[in-house]
């Protein structure tokens, strides 16, 4: 199974007054204006391409770690007009296990703001 997970947050308000509240460094940001003439911007952290089997359940244990310290600040920026989503990325082969997020994960995802959005497809080459 192949899994990849990003937390992000889009507005009209910048990637980098996200950067500077929250004091992380992003995986990736883009300015309003940006590639394509964004209308909004992007401020993301993932865990990163989906190229090792890995359980998405170790993914977003892996953000929330970063990210809880900082969940105040979070809350601040949606209540500032950003808009926060976890997007997760799986594909596995119909043989495999099913993606388990246990109550303690999910209690975890439930403390920070954000939709949780999952992309499920096969494997195949």
């Amino acid at each position: 199974m192949l899994t990849s997970a990003a937390f992000r947050l889009e507005g009209s308000r910048s990637a980098a007054a996200a950067t500077a509240r929250l004091g992380l460094v992003p995986t990736e940001a883009v300015e309003v204006g940006g590639p394509g003439l964004r209308t909004h911007s992007l401020w993301l952290l993932s865990t990163g391409a989906a190229s090792e089997p890995r359980e998405l359940g170790d993914q977003l244990d892996r953000l929330l770690t970063v990210l809880e310290p900082v969940t105040r600040e979070l809350f601040e920026l949606v209540d500032a007009g950003y808009h926060a989503s976890w997007f997760c990325f799986v594909a596995s082969h119909a043989t495999e296990h099913a993606v388990e997020l246990d109550r303690a994960l999910l209690s975890r995802l439930l403390a920070l703001p954000g939709d949780l959005l999952l992309d499920v497809c096969g494997d195949e080459e």
